[in-house]
């Protein structure tokens, strides 16, 4: 095991989750939140997911109780012996920052001190420390004991050896972890943003309504769900929000600019699921449309419905037959989206973001991709993608399709 002393900061859904893994993998756990009843109902949380195990014989009662008697409800004052501090408070830069001081004087000097944010720099949360190697990013994605991934995300400052436990820790966790650079976005939240981005883009272009877009999604390239569907799982506003922190930290690319159909929604409160509307209608089985207006004729020049149709070709998941019966919007719509989000994970590759096997290891642990980005791209060939990003390109004047570094080099 990696360690055997945790502490973690926040007990809300995702400290809580995170504490259920340490826990169930043999670690005493010191968990702490200054709200009354939050460590209490965190551990009742816990022992309610536990019970289920326990229902379904997977863990017997003495497991069970072996496993919660390990949660202590902690304090700052009492970090004596910690190895390991993971902080999971709100999604907030000054609190972050106000914590790890405070971590920073009352943390064993050699604790590792691991930050969950999902989208801000590990690095700015790591500026008031005196010593910023021992701060790393331990990004798990919501539920924490479901999901495989973490990003272990390394600072300028963070010590191979801080990157190095974290990165072992989650594996004797049972986790599968992928290293990133401190890059706006880390991995999934940058490669997945295209995604997002185009599917919106496309419905206010009247491209075709969610269930062409999404439907192109999981027809040709057999996703799970579609881009719009996720965003209405996990929240628009959620979504919307890391999407607005890419674009800041990455210096206002048009690539992800957020797009003006989804504010709307969130600007009117129609949040997806939780609200019962988004770019979907929960209100029928199966959902209807919510967003989208007048479709408008696709009028491709030759250039790019010859890039769209080799892309096709080249990278549909899907049997011949599904293939012929794709729509000319349904595979534009599957071109673009694909081929930007691969687009970007060649930018991270390039960039030293991360290595190709990571990338491709968090984006189908992280969010189910059926292939690794990577991989896909190099499949399809790089000749091909540039034809399809070079034509997408010659459709604005932002460089938003203009291929990464490495792909614009084989289609040269």
């Amino acid at each position: 095991m990696a360690v055997e002393q945790v502490a973690i900061f926040g007990a809300g859904t995702m400290g809580a989750g995170i504490a259920q893994v340490a826990l169930t993998h043999g670690c005493t756990v010191r968990l702490i939140d200054t709200q009354p009843g939050a460590v209490e109902r965190a551990r009742e949380s816990v022992g309610a997911r536990l019970q289920r195990q326990v229902d379904r014989g997977a863990m017997s009662a003495e497991e069970h109780a072996a496993v919660l008697a390990r949660l202590i409800k902690g304090s700052i004052d009492d970090l004596a012996g910690v190895e390991l501090v993971v902080e999971a408070v709100i999604e907030d830069l000054e609190a972050k920052q106000a914590l790890f001081a405070q971590l920073d004087a009352a943390a064993p000097a050699e604790a590792v001190l691991a930050t969950n944010t999902s989208s801000l720099a590990v690095g700015e949360i790591a500026s008031p420390l005196r010593n910023p190697s021992r701060v790393v990013g331990m990004h798990f994605f919501n539920p924490a004991p479901v999901m495989a991934l973490v990003e272990v995300v390394a600072a300028e400052a963070t010590s191979d050896a801080a990157a190095g436990l974290v990165a072992e820790t989650a594996s004797a966790w049972g986790k599968v972890p992928a290293r990133t650079t401190d890059a706006p976005g880390f991995i999934v939240n940058r490669v997945a943003r295209s995604s997002y981005v185009e599917a919106f883009r496309m419905l206010d272009e009247g491209v075709g309504g969610p269930d062409t877009i999404d439907g192109a999604m999981r027809k040709l390239g057999q996703f799970r769900m579609g881009p719009m569907q996720v965003a209405d799982l996990v929240g628009l506003e959620v979504n919307y929000a890391v999407t607005v922190s890419v674009f800041e930290r990455s210096g206002q690319p048009a690539r992800f600019e957020p797009p003006a159909a989804q504010a709307r929604l969130v600007e009117g409160g129609e949040l997806g699921r939780k609200t019962g509307s988004g770019v979907y209608d929960y209100a029928s089985d199966p959902p209807g449309e919510n967003a989208g207006g007048e479709i408008a004729p696709l009028d491709l020049s030759p250039e790019l419905a010859a890039a769209v149709d080799a892309f096709v070709e080249a990278a549909a998941l899907c049997d011949p037959e599904e293939l012929a019966q794709a729509s000319a919007a349904e595979r534009y719509a599957f071109a673009r989206i694909l081929g930007s989000v691969l687009n970007e994970a060649a930018r991270a590759l390039g960039d030293g973001a991360a290595s190709g096997e990571d990338i491709d290891a968090a984006m189908q642990h992280a969010t189910n991709y059926p292939r690794g980005p990577v991989a896909w791209g190099q499949d399809i060939g790089y000749a091909t993608l540039a034809r399809l990003l070079s034509a997408l390109d010659a459709t604005r004047d932002d460089d938003s399709y203009a291929p990464a570094p490495l792909i614009a080099e084989a289609g040269e």
